[in-house]
């Protein structure tokens, strides 16, 4: 993974984290509740970014701002629960009685 340093965007009304990289968008969809829980439900760019490290960093970037938030994740798309799997740490922040793999 490139240590690149990426500008997120994040759009609270429409709920995403979003980075452009020269004319290509990558966004993350998420659904935020009232309850504290924090659905990240889609992850969708170029297939040549997400896969050079991007989709990672921006995944890591929405874990990040879970954490400061003090929400509880309910990973619901294939991305975040592969990812989870790839790094253990993020795993605390895991609403309790959903299962990761």
């Amino acid at each position: 993974m490139s240590d690149t340093e990426y500008q997120f965007e994040h759009d609270k009304e429409r709920q995403t984290f979003g980075v452009k990289i020269k004319k290509e968008w990558v966004e993350l969809e998420y659904r935020a509740n009232r309850e504290g829980k924090f659905f990240i439900t889609n992850l969708e760019g170029p297939p040549q970014l997400l896969n050079n490290g991007l989709g990672d960093k921006m995944l890591e970037h929405a874990l990040e701002y879970v954490k400061e938030n003090d929400f509880q994740l309910i990973p619901s798309c294939k991305a975040i629960k592969e990812y989870l799997q790839r790094f253990p740490e993020y795993k605390s922040l895991v609403a309790t009685g959903i299962r990761v793999g």
